[in-house]
């Protein structure tokens, strides 16, 4: 198509809200240099590594809804099928299918898989964000995903075939890729890794000079003589890190030249991977952006899955609820089996919760591979823990004490209660220190 001015290229923009490459292989996020970020910028690929491992180690569940209060968990239909192996690709785990459509999402703000079912069990084919493009009505509503083959060829494909997401975008429904935002502070860091690369390729390795009060003889023997054996000091010459020797009153003088600690080197990554962390919302700290305490560290550890990951989690379960789930099932990412602590911490909690011992002895000596033994399959009680009187088997000391005012309860209803008692007698050094 050709246009005459800038004007009819605007009415013609107006009624398509959709542009397309020519060449299929290239989308207009790769002009941004999308593809390359993922392989040459270690900030960008620390923090979306860092989201994308992370979520995609979280199992998806699925579970049908008896009732408001209660669930049960499907493991034996095929959605649970496909959540066990989403992608028909040999030796493609869950881990690595989910953590490939994580990065897309991540890097391209879109992401898709194809939808296919074999005997009533569906696969997903993940589609990579440089071969596909969203086609929108004129409300941005996705109406066609646009696929492009390796031979030029392309074809569309509808909304109900595929599972697939994206970002905010001013214009159309491809989403806005974070790395057009962070563009100009990515070319920065890699022009200042450039600037510092040469600086140290050209630069003096010894910033200073050695000093002759004296003209080297005429004949250039000695001269020759010393710089073969100053060389023997330099890298490769063999006595690397030795004193050399100076003769004829030389000296060693040092020149105010820069110093590597002058480039600044770990400050400008710092400041990278902050900005780039910042983008993401993820905490810098988690990244190791930023130095952190033992125990800001653990407070971000534990909002991880919280503010920080919530939101992708978020979208990601939302997604395949909205394609899988109906009026009596549903999909949820099982968080819990990252928010669990310590064995320890799992262990006293449990305890605490329950008010008593929660694992027999043959469970217990099955976590270390050891064989069971007869009547190891009951729970013990300890005797200092009954059944409506500790709280929790932690409890000890003064609270296992009767209380004074239940003990003179008992005996103004048990006339019995109040005889004295070996106990209660006096013993002859005063009266009962309990007062009872």
């Amino acid at each position: 198509m050709r246009f005459e001015s800038l004007g009819q290229l605007g009415d013609w923009l107006e009624q398509s809200p959709s542009v397309y490459v020519a060449d299929p292989p290239m989308t207009l996020m790769e002009s941004i240099d999308a593809k390359s970020v993922w392989a040459s910028q270690p900030s960008v690929r620390k923090v979306v590594d860092y989201i994308a491992r992370n979520v995609a180690s979280i199992p998806i569940n699925h579970y049908a809804r008896i009732s408001e209060t209660e669930r049960k968990r499907v493991t034996d239909d095929p959605i649970a099928a496909m959540l066990r192996k989403p992608s028909a690709a040999p030796r493609m785990t869950p881990y690595r299918f989910w953590h490939g459509v994580l990065v897309d999402r991540l890097i391209y703000d879109r992401w898709c898989c194809i939808i296919s079912t074999d005997e009533g069990r569906p696969w997903l084919d993940r589609i990579p964000a440089r071969r596909f493009q969203f086609h929108t009505d004129s409300l941005d509503r996705i109406d066609g995903v646009v696929v492009y083959a390796k031979d030029g060829t392309k074809r569309t494909l509808a909304p109900e075939t595929c599972l697939f997401d994206a970002g905010y975008s001013t214009r159309g429904g491809n989403g806005t890729s974070p790395m057009e935002t962070l563009k100009d502070i990515l070319n920065e860091a890699s022009e200042g890794v450039d600037f510092r690369r040469s600086v140290l390729a050209r630069g003096a390795r010894i910033p200073g000079y050695i000093h002759r009060p004296t003209a080297w003889p005429a004949d250039g023997k000695a001269r020759e003589r010393f710089i073969s054996g100053w060389r023997n000091f330099e890298s490769g010459g063999g006595r690397e890190g030795g004193t050399p020797m100076l003769e004829d009153g030389m000296e060693y003088k040092t020149l105010d030249a820069f110093k590597p600690v002058d480039l600044e080197l770990m400050q400008g990554r710092t400041l990278t991977d902050i900005e780039v962390a910042s983008a993401f919302h993820i905490a810098p700290e988690l990244v190791g952006a930023r130095e952190g305490t033992f125990a800001n560290i653990d407070a971000f550890r534990q909002m991880l899955f919280g503010p920080n990951l919530g939101p992708y989690i978020t979208e990601w379960e939302q997604v395949l609820d909205a394609a899988f789930g109906d009026e009596g099932h549903y999909l949820e990412a099982n968080v819990d089996v990252k928010l669990r602590g310590s064995f320890l911490e799992q262990a006293a909690a449990t305890s605490t919760a329950v008010g008593g011992p929660w694992m027999a002895r043959n469970e217990a000596r099955s976590m270390r591979n050891m064989p069971p033994v007869e009547g190891g399959d009951e729970l013990i009680t300890p005797l200092n823990v009954l059944v409506g009187g500790q709280a929790s088997p932690h409890d000890s000391g003064s609270q296992n004490t009767t209380p004074k005012t239940y003990a003179l309860h008992l005996r103004e209803t048990d006339p019995a209660a109040s005889e004295p008692t070996t106990d209660d007698a006096d013993n002859g050094d005063g009266p009962n220190p309990t007062g009872l």
